[in-house]
């Protein structure tokens, strides 16, 4: 019942709005097999099909394409375009219908909408959205999806559950600075097998073995959707919390909304974002200006950075947050890095005969090129780690630096080859005023926040130089 009122609601408010009973059929059954298309594109390689928030991304196929159209392949892209095209050469042909068709079109919408509203509500989803449209169907998911993620309960509830931060009350006592990087499609490639080196992971291990605390990372997404951890580390919320809002938070931000840097300001803390990208993508400078950042340095900040591949690297973020340090004048700094060097689609880089000897065992095969790729990324992510922790330890201020991946990368047919299917991201806190024995712990990165704020004790006591302690200890 609710597909079919879900297409009447298309088909009927067609005709209503254009006067084509014919041309707006088409165009229901148009739409309906473009979402399957892109849904079905969509899993394929982000194990996730299409959900209503997807809706709202929809103009960025279109200024940034090259993050969306690579995934959806050259033939589906086809049958798209010709879909698209013979509902408009439907529309030219076809005469418009009296305009008493037109009313009856609307009537029927508005009663066909009501039903569709009314057993959406029904509908005992359980928002795993595979699950939910294995046992719904996949359109009949997706308009109850849509129709319950936009309702005024699911805003009332996400004003509510934003009231419930961790981060919604207090302040820090003491003031060290704070760094917390996440890095792009970050995760410890070496789970996969002895296949992969431990080249690319060699600052990563040194900082694991000093931090304050490391391990492995829950974290609500795969292959791509990072602003779902991003919310989550910046919130303290989990997805239960966030209910339909969990699968793009930021189109629920339009207020004030408690987050990790508004407990640093009330500190006193400078509080900036650094994306090496466009702001406005995921919707990200409304969105922190909600979230209590003072500054956003974006892609305009970073005109001169040296780039690898299409996107800024990783050492230009390094050299940045480097800066922001230096300009400090005296007030506490919270600085939240989001990278983009190691962003896909990866099947697009080119890969030198010979590059994947000192990264992996694998061999030459087309089938490991992408993994090749992202392990060169892997490798530019570590001399951040390493220029970081450098600057870090020969500074006398005392500093926090968090450093987790927001997801595991969207290298389907590698794990497919590997028969392996990777879920959690990486993550350590290292801290150049103590002396630490790299605690392991796997959290979820929605604990983030807290974790950080426990490493920040005592950082207005002087401590020794922790790299004599660990050299004693190891002595």
């Amino acid at each position: 019942m609710l597909h079919l009122a879900a297409l009447a609601v298309v088909a009927a408010g067609c005709v209503a709005l254009t006067g084509r009973p014919l041309f707006s059929a088409g165009l229901a059954l148009v739409l309906i097999g473009l979402l399957a298309v892109v849904g079905n594109a969509k899993y394929a390689s982000l194990r996730e099909p299409l959900v209503f928030s997807d809706l709202s991304l929809f103009s960025q196929v279109f200024s940034h394409p090259r993050l969306y159209l690579p995934f959806l392949g050259f033939g589906k892209l086809t049958v798209v375009l010709v879909g698209i095209a013979a509902a408009v050469g439907a529309f030219v042909a076809e005469s418009p219908a009296p305009p008493g068709q037109r009313w009856t079109a609307a009537v029927v919408t508005s009663i066909c909408l009501l039903a569709c509203i009314a057993l959406s509500r029904r509908l005992p989803l359980t928002l795993q959205p595979f699950s939910d449209q294995c046992r719904f169907g996949f359109f009949s998911a997706f308009a109850a999806y849509l129709i319950n993620g936009l309702s005024g309960a699911q805003r009332r509830a996400f004003i509510r559950a934003a009231r419930t931060s961790p981060f919604s009350v207090g302040r820090p006592d003491v003031h060290p600075d704070v760094i917390v990087i996440q890095s792009e499609s970050y995760f410890d490639a070496r789970r996969l097998g002895e296949c992969v080196s431990d080249a690319p992971y060699a600052h990563f291990d040194r900082a694991k073995r000093e931090s304050f605390e490391q391990g492995e990372l829950t974290v609500p997404a795969w292959g791509a959707n990072t602003m779902r951890s991003e919310f989550a580390m910046l919130t303290g919320l989990t997805s239960p919390e966030l209910g339909y809002a969990r699968f793009y938070p930021y189109m629920f931000v339009r207020r004030a909304c408690a987050s990790l840097a508004g407990y640093f300001s009330r500190g006193g803390y400078r509080t900036a974002a650094v994306h090496p990208y466009y702001a406005n993508f995921f919707g990200r400078r409304r969105a922190f200006a909600h979230m209590y950042f003072d500054r956003f340095l974006d892609i305009e900040d970073f005109k001169s950075a040296s780039r690898v591949g299409p996107y800024v690297g990783d050492l230009a973020v390094a050299d940045k947050l480097i800066a922001l340090l230096q300009d400090s004048d005296d007030k506490p700094v919270f600085a939240f890095a989001i990278t983009m060097e190691n962003h896909g689609p990866l099947h697009l880089e080119r890969v030198a005969a010979g590059e994947s000897t000192s990264r992996h065992t694998l061999g030459e095969d087309a089938r490991w090129r992408d993994l090749t790729a992202y392990l060169r990324h892997v490798e530019n992510a570590d001399a951040m780690i390493g220029r970081l922790t450098g600057y870090l330890r020969d500074r006398d201020r005392p500093t926090v630096l968090c450093f987790y991946g927001d997801h595991v990368p969207a290298l389907s047919s590698v794990f497919d080859a590997l028969e392996t299917e990777p879920t959690h991201s990486d993550y350590f806190i290292w801290r150049n005023f103590a002396s630490d024995i790299g605690t392991q712990r796997d959290i979820g990165v929605e604990t983030l926040g807290s974790t950080i704020q426990r490493a920040m004790r005592h950082a207005d006591r002087v401590t020794p130089d922790p790299r004599n302690e660990l050299q004693q200890m190891s002595a």
